[in-house]
């Protein structure tokens, strides 16, 4: 934001200070195919761009893990995995459906 108004009501977008060049300024003043540099994911090992928001690439940024001792799956729901009760089941009464829309299943 420059001269207290956002791009949507005025404000110019800075552009790629190579000459000829039309793109969007990402950083040092130059466009991402005339050298800015990439921010990389902040998880150890990973090569991957990060996002905007975090530090880390889409792979790392949301994944939580199975709060049950010893499981290494992905949480689902409640912290746990489907294996440890994660997934959520219909509100139909006796049943034990995993819920597809509305809090019930299928049938």
């Amino acid at each position: 934001q420059k001269g207290g108004v956002c791009r949507r009501h005025g404000a110019k977008k800075k552009l790629c200070s190579n000459e000829g060049c039309t793109n969007q300024a990402k950083s040092g003043g130059v466009c991402k195919r005339h050298g800015a540099k990439k921010k990389l994911c902040g998880s150890k090992g990973c090569t991957n761009q990060a996002c905007q928001v975090g530090g880390l690439c889409r792979r790392h940024a949301a994944v939580k893990y199975c709060s049950s001792e010893g499981c290494t799956n992905k949480a689902q729901n409640r912290g746990v995995c489907k294996k440890h009760g994660g997934n959520k089941r219909c509100s139909s009464e006796g049943c034990t459906n995993q819920v597809y829309k509305g809090g019930v299943c299928v049938r």
